[in-house]
C-alpha cells in the first residue's frame, strides 16, 4: 500500500533523459506507463491526442522516447488524472463485491458535474437523457407534475397539470417530493426522481410529499400525459382566454394560430394564463413575446465573462389589450415572457410573485447516447434586473386561497379589460 500511495511520484522515477545531437533532449519512459498516459489522453480528449501518431512510432518493446514538450504534456495529464486511475483500480480490486465498469464510469462523470454545486448542471446517462427529451415531445406516461431542485437539497413541485393524476391526488405547487416508491431523492437526483415517476400505463407509484412540514403519502396511477400546451376559449364580455401550460417546441406556433383566430373573431381583449407553467423551450417564449410586444428587448443573457446576448422583438405587435395571469408556479420561460411584458409595458400582470428561475442550461448529447446539461448563462430583464431567486412581481397582487370558490385572479384580469 505504501508504494501505491506514491503513485504521483512513479512517473518521474521511470524516466531518463537522453541527449540529442542538436542539443535538444529526449525523455525515455517505460512503455507500460506511456500507454496508460496515452489512453488517459484519448479518454479525456486533450489536444495532445494530435501528436499521438508521431509518438507511437518511437515506442519499442521496452521503452518510449518522446520530446521534453511531449513529456511535459504527458505529466500534466498524469498529475490531473493519475489519482483517478489509482482510485478506480483500488476500489475495483478492494470492494467486497464485483463492480460494474460502466456504473463506475457513470459515477465518475456524475461526480464531476455535481462538483459545480448546481442542481441544473448534470451528467445524464442515455436513459436519463431520453427521459429528459420526453418533456419536449408532449406525450408520456406519468403523474403530470413539473418540479425543480432547491438550494437546501429538496425537490419542490412548481406546477401540476390540469386534470393530471397528480392534481387529482391533491399535489400542488409548493409541495416537496420526499420519496418515490420508497426511495428518497435529493436535489442532485432530480433526473432519477423524474424517471421513477414515469412508467408503464396504469401502473401505480407511491409518492410521499411534504406540505407545511407535514408528510403525506399517496398512491397514484400513471396515465398518458399529453401536453396540449395552448388552450383557448372566449369568456363573457367577448374576452379571449389563452392558457399556456408549458413551452414545448410547438407552443410558439400554436399560440400564434390561436391569437390570430381570436383577432379575427373580434374579441375585445385577451387574458394569457401562465399560472403553474413551469417553463420549457425558451425560443417558444420569445416567439410569443415578439407577438405581444413592439420593438424592444425581450430579455438578455450574460455569461461569467460578461458576454451578453440580446433577444429582441420586431416592431409589429397585437393590437389587443391583454393581461397575464401569474403565480408562484410560473417559472423559467414563463418568467421571461412575464418580465418582458411588464417592463415593456405591454400588459398588466395579475396574481402572485413568480417562482424565480432565471438561469440558462445547454444540453449536449454525446455519441453513446448520454448527455450533459450545464448552466452557462443567467437571464436579465430588459431593465437589467435579475430573475433567478427573485421572481417577477405582478402589477396587481391577488392571492388565490386553496378554498376560494371563485377565481379571484381571473376576475381581476377581466375587470382590467372591461
Amino acid at each position: 500500500m505504501a508504494e501505491k500511495e506514491k503513485f504521483l511520484e512513479e512517473l518521474p522515477e521511470d524516466a531518463e533523459v537522453q541527449p540529442e545531437k542538436n542539443g535538444k533532449k529526449k525523455i525515455v519512459i517505460k512503455k507500460s506507463r506511456f500507454i496508460i498516459l496515452i489512453v488517459l489522453m484519448f479518454v479525456m480528449g486533450t489536444s495532445f491526442g494530435n501528436h499521438v501518431a508521431g509518438i507511437v512510432g518511437s515506442v519499442n518493446d521496452e521503452k518510449a522516447v518522446i520530446s521534453r514538450a511531449e513529456y511535459d504534456a504527458l505529466m500534466s495529464v498524469y498529475d490531473r488524472f493519475g489519482k483517478l486511475d489509482y482510485l478506480y483500480d483500488y476500489l475495483k480490486e478492494t470492494y467486497y463485491k464485483d463492480l460494474n465498469d460502466a456504473d463506475m464510469m457513470d459515477g465518475i462523470y456524475k461526480g464531476l458535474y455535481e462538483s459545480a454545486g448546481d442542481p441544473y448542471t448534470n451528467y445524464l446517462t442515455a436513459e436519463e437523457y431520453e427521459n429528459l427529451m420526453v418533456d419536449t415531445t408532449g406525450e408520456f406516461y406519468g403523474i403530470g407534475i413539473t418540479f425543480t431542485a432547491t438550494e437546501d437539497d429538496r425537490l419542490v413541485i412548481i406546477s401540476t397539470m390540469d386534470g393530471s393524476p397528480a392534481a387529482n391526488a391533491g399535489l400542488r405547487t409548493g409541495d416537496y417530493i420526499v420519496s418515490v416508491d420508497g426511495v428518497m431523492y435529493g436535489a442532485d437526483e432530480m433526473n432519477d426522481a423524474a424517471s421513477a415517476m414515469r412508467g408503464e400505463l396504469n401502473t401505480k407509484v407511491d409518492i410521499v410529499y411534504s406540505r407545511d412540514g407535514e408528510e403525506h403519502e399517496v398512491t397514484i396511477t400513471r396515465k398518458k400525459i399529453t401536453v396540449e400546451s395552448v388552450e383557448t376559449e372566449i369568456l363573457d364580455d367577448n374576452i379571449g382566454y389563452i392558457r399556456i401550460s408549458t413551452f414545448d417546441v410547438n407552443t410558439g406556433d400554436d399560440f400564434e394560430k390561436e391569437l390570430r383566430k381570436l383577432e379575427m373573431q373580434g374579441v375585445s381583449g385577451l387574458i394569457i394564463d401562465l399560472r403553474n407553467n413551469g417553463g420549457g423551450i425558451v425560443s417558444s417564449g420569445t416567439h410569443i413575446a415578439d407577438l405581444l410586444l413592439p420593438e424592444g428587448t425581450i430579455i438578455y443573457t450574460e455569461t461569467k465573462a460578461g458576454e451578453r446576448t440580446y433577444y429582441n422583438s420586431e416592431p409589429s405587435a397585437t393590437s389587443l389589450p391583454y393581461v397575464l395571469l401569474v403565480n408562484e408556479g410560473t417559472a423559467s420561460t414563463s418568467e421571461i415572457l412575464s418580465v418582458a411584458v411588464k417592463e415593456n409595458e405591454g400588459g398588466k400582470l395579475v396574481g402572485t410573485n413568480t417562482f424565480g428561475k432565471g438561469i440558462v442550461q445547454i444540453s449536449v448529447p454525446l455519441t453513446d447516447g448520454s448527455a450533459t446539461t450545464v448552466t452557462i448563462e443567467q437571464y436579465y430583464s430588459p431593465d437589467g434586473n435579475e430573475i433567478h431567486g427573485i421572481g417577477v412581481q405582478p402589477d396587481y397582487v391577488v392571492e388565490l386561497p386553496a378554498d376560494a370558490e371563485t377565481d379571484l385572479q381571473l376576475e381581476k384580469a377581466i375587470e382590467l379589460l372591461k
